[in-house]
């Protein structure tokens, strides 16, 4: 038996490649032209193409969409075509220049438009003529004048190198026979620092044969799946960093009603995939808290609120034993929660925030206070005196630390012979939103790692317990409700 050449496969495999496309093409241009729903079609049939606004509405709320969203957006383009919000992840700012990868209908680049203002842009790119002509009609109907539509394909897209900041796609990569392209399509097209914001199904066990060769199934959303680790590996090699596939809360109740009794959600489930393009404004700065804390510093005692109560504070202030005069540092003091109780305690306090806005809102709140010095400064480098300080609090803080060994050492090092430290923090968890949508670092902490930091910052007496409180959080995308145990770990700087 002849063994075919590498020229021969090659070919082989760009025949099967195009007739994925043309089949794929040809269904949703059919969906375009009935305004149909894509995901979620029987296996080897269409889908009914009725216009039901009502499930519509509903579906998109599943989704992660809010009703405002559906409503500023409810001129002919459906966002029943995907699997999720990738604007909810975005985080899109004004005079940003987006591309959206399979852009259907346009509900995600009319969405990502309002975002973006007047001085951004947002592409929309899909291979479908039906699918660009009706997003055409949708922004012209709606008055979008920062949006475009191009036909082309998301393995070759159709604009400039390092030319845009954000792509977002909803459930369209599933769909290419030719993943590890797109990814580093993207990554071309990003400029340095750029992110990638998706929503996508993605495999959880290995898809039986018969789904993967079945062409419903295929243009389903199905069929195309892979795996986590595969795709992570593709999205790595095309030279991303910061990965993060994070399964999209309750989406197999959805992908369960895309074919009825197939039990196809054994197999697949909806996720939130996001990556950064390496550069001087990349992962680092794009995972940085002080961005995330400026911007919603009004706001943070309404929020800090829903997500811990006050007794957190009473007994971290109670571990530490505070005297009414003494001199302590409020570390990542955000709107003044420890502060506040420091105050009541008689204490004289150094409160310390990387973000210029938390310490605003401070100062307005104590204004008068002679207690209190506001300072400008990073966990790593304190701007505090070495042996100056009787306690240091860092309150849900040491999560937002690059280095948080290192943060420990910086809290010992300004506290006096004698001084105590005083942390209250998540214990480890599994909830990747907190992540993206509150900048978490890390995704909370072993006690056994705090405690070992502790006692090499040279403390004595390092003990890690259980507080008895949880921080509660619901995700704005979608990914469902965070409950996570708090620790409180101390401990003493020795006497000389």
């Amino acid at each position: 038996m002849r063994k075919e050449t590498d020229h021969e496969a090659y070919h082989m495999n760009q025949d099967s490649d195009n007739k994925i496309k043309a089949t794929v093409r040809r269904y949703y241009g059919d969906i375009a032209a009935r305004r149909g729903s894509g995901c979620g079609c029987e296996p080897s049939s269409c889908c009914s193409g009725q216009d039901q606004p009502a499930q519509a509405v509903r579906e998109a709320e599943r989704l992660g969409y809010t009703r405002a969203d559906i409503l500023a957006v409810s001129d002919g383009s459906e966002p029943s075509l995907g699997c999720g919000n990738p604007i909810g992840i975005a985080r899109l700012r004004p005079g940003e220049q987006v591309v959206d990868l399979g852009s259907g209908t346009g509900f995600d680049c009319l969405l990502a438009a309002k975002k973006v203002g007047e001085s951004g842009l947002v592409i929309g790119v899909d291979m479908t003529p039906e699918m660009i002509e009706r997003a055409r009609m949708n922004a012209k109907r709606g008055g979008y004048s920062n949006v475009e539509f191009r036909l082309g394909e998301i393995e070759h897209l159709p604009t400039g190198d390092s030319s845009v900041d954000v792509i977002i796609s909803n459930c369209v990569i599933n769909l290419s026979p030719a993943k590890t392209d797109v990814f580093k399509e993207a990554y071309r097209v990003l400029r340095p620092g750029g992110r990638l914001a998706i929503s996508d199904i993605v495999a959880v066990r290995e898809l039986p044969q018969e789904i993967k060769a079945d062409e419903g199934y295929y243009c389903g959303c199905v069929g195309g799946a892979v795996q986590m680790e595969e795709l992570r590996g593709m999205i790595s090699a095309a030279g991303f960093e910061n990965i993060s596939i994070s399964a999209i809360d309750k989406s197999k109740d959805f992908i369960r009603e895309w074919a009825p009794g197939s039990h196809i959600d054994d197999y697949v489930i909806s996720a939130y995939i996001e990556a950064f393009k390496p550069g001087q404004t990349s992962s680092k700065a794009a995972f940085s808290g002080k961005e995330y804390f400026d911007e919603v510093a009004p706001q943070w005692d309404a929020m800090r609120a829903e997500f811990f109560p006050n007794a957190v504070r009473e007994k971290a202030i109670a571990v530490a034993g505070v005297q009414s005069g003494s001199l302590a540092a409020d570390i990542g003091a955000g709107s003044g929660f420890i502060t506040e109780e420091l105050l009541r305690r008689g204490a004289r306090i150094i409160a310390i925030d990387q973000s210029d806005a938390m310490l605003e809102v401070m100062r307005n709140k104590f204004e008068g206070s002679r207690e209190i010095e506001y300072r400008t400064g990073e966990s790593e480098d304190l701007p505090a005196d070495t042996n100056s300080l009787d306690f240091a609090f860092a309150n849900m803080y040491l999560h937002h630390v690059e280095h948080p060994a290192a943060a420990i050492r910086e809290m010992a090092r300004i506290l006096k012979p004698g001084g105590k430290l005083v942390i209250t923090d998540l214990d480890e968890h599994s909830f990747g939103f907190l992540q993206t949508e509150h900048r978490d670092r890390w995704m909370g902490f072993k006690r056994e790692d705090v405690k070992k930091w502790l006692i090499d910052a040279g403390l004595k007496d390092a003990k890690v317990d259980c507080i008895g409180d949880t921080c509660c959080a619901s995700s704005e995308a979608g990914r469902g409700e965070a409950q996570v145990s708090i620790f409180i770990a101390s401990g003493t700087k020795p006497l000389p």
